[in-house]
């Protein structure tokens, strides 16, 4: 793994980050580029791994990318939350970002949206996915970049980098989810059920249901029969609570919305 877990010394972390690019050949590259910069900027600070604060006020969120959250309040930090946040600190140090715009530009929180590069050109949604330290969540209509940044996704997890890295981040089982679970999760089960009206809805083993987009082919899972198949999936898993599943018998309490086939995974027979 590229990634400490253990808390360095200030003086390590530089010779580290420059280790991690170094064991890394994609982020020498400037790859997953979608066009010339929108807008060139100055960042103030990093918030997290994935959402920084510019000079001119304005938050800036990466496309693409999910980066472990910090520890706020009484909320503990997720694994490897540090480690990601310095290599951010690290990779745009040195001059003013690129910031190169999708489809929508804004999410509802009214941050901005954007593919961001250091001042060399480079991609840092590339980077952090390559080095393990945050997870492709494509979500549409932002999809220009999907393919490359699953790619630099596949490449960490194949090599078992930071996130993907033995025990680091938890697989949850549908059947094991219960009230408190919530948030960004990598879950598995098994579909048991499918059902269709302005959404289709896979049912799995458990109180889950994942939403798919009925317009959207899925890739590779096009034509597929879903039934009794084990699935991966990646996103926000939402609670809709006791009172609804009360009143909705018949749903599940939970659901986690897949926008496209790089955000799920049908497992072979």
């Amino acid at each position: 793994m590229c990634v400490a877990t253990k808390k360095a010394p200030r003086s390590y972390l530089g010779a580290f980050f420059c280790a991690c690019l170094l064991l890394i050949p994609s982020l020498g590259l400037a790859d997953c580029v979608l066009g010339p910069a929108d807008e060139l900027v100055a960042l103030r600070r990093v918030v997290d791994g994935d959402t920084l604060r510019l000079k001119d006020g304005r938050r800036v969120r990466l496309i693409g990318v999910n980066a472990p959250e910090i520890a706020h309040g009484s909320r503990r930090a997720q694994p490897l939350a540090r480690e990601s946040k310095e290599f951010v600190e690290r990779f745009l140090a040195g001059g003013d970002l690129e910031l190169v715009y999708d489809r929508d530009r804004r999410d509802k929180y009214g941050r901005v949206l954007a593919h961001v590069y250091n001042y060399r050109g480079d991609s840092l949604e590339s980077a952090l996915l390559s080095a393990g330290l945050a997870f492709h969540v494509a979500k549409a209509p932002n999809l220009a970049l999907a393919e490359c940044l699953a790619s630099r996704e596949e490449e960490a997890r194949q090599a078992h980098r930071g996130l993907w890295g033995p025990g680091v981040w938890p697989l949850l089982h549908a059947a094991d989810v219960r009230p408190g679970d919530g948030g960004f999760v990598r879950l598995t089960g098994t579909v048991k059920n499918v059902d269709q009206n302005r959404y289709l809805w896979l049912e799995l083993d458990g109180p889950v249901a994942v939403r798919l987009d009925p317009e959207r082919d899925y890739g590779h899972f096009g034509g597929r029969d879903w039934q009794d198949r084990e699935i991966e999936v990646k996103g926000w898993l939402v609670d809709r609570g006791p009172k609804y599943a009360s009143s909705n018998k018949k749903n599940k309490r939970w659901f986690i919305a897949a926008d496209s086939e790089f955000t799920i995974e049908i497992r072979k027979y």
